[in-house]
């Protein structure tokens, strides 16, 4: 479950369930850049861990929001979660780990509870950075089909400029 303010934003950026409370509201009729809270789910973490960013949940918060993924959902998307996980926890130099822990953390202890516990830490902690990036980018800077189009072009070219992704070759014959 998602709480307050970074539970606006999953509303903001995702097209919500039709059986959800604030399906009707004028709020949250931006443009949705997810079909599903799992597909943000999935996203934002990888964006969070390429820009660097990390968010933490305020106690604070006033607002009462609160989203939330079924259980089923989560299970069905486990191997894809796991994947992504292990990703985090591989190129996450924050924590000052060595590279054989993190490999150890991302591979070998998935029944060590308190490893599990910082892994998922840090993995919701590069979601709610990436959230606060792509609220940033598509809900707070677009007011038009325009400027969504433009935003979108422009995050899509940056992403595929930073990541040399031209510069990729696969050896299909190897």
């Amino acid at each position: 479950t998602i709480r307050g303010r970074f539970a606006t934003y999953m509303k903001s950026l995702c097209q919500l369930p039709p059986n959800a409370p604030d399906a009707d509201k004028k709020a949250f009729s931006n443009f949705k850049i997810f079909d599903t809270y799992i597909s943000a789910y999935m996203i934002a973490p990888i964006i969070g861990i390429l820009n660097g960013r990390k968010a933490y949940p305020d106690p604070l918060d006033e607002d009462k929001n609160s989203v939330g993924m079924l259980e089923g959902v989560l299970i069905k998307n486990a191997q894809k979660l796991k994947y992504i996980y292990r990703l985090i926890i591989l190129n996450d130099d924050s924590e000052n780990l060595s590279e054989v822990d993190r490999i150890n953390m991302a591979f070998r202890e998935d029944h060590n509870e308190e490893s599990v516990k910082k892994g998922m830490e840090l993995y919701t902690a590069y979601f709610l950075g990436g959230l606060e990036i792509l609220y940033e980018v598509f809900v707070m800077n677009c007011a038009t089909d325009d400027d969504y189009i433009a935003k979108l072009f422009d995050f899509v070219s940056d992403f595929k400029d930073e990541q040399s992704i031209d510069d990729l070759t696969l050896n299909i014959e190897s």
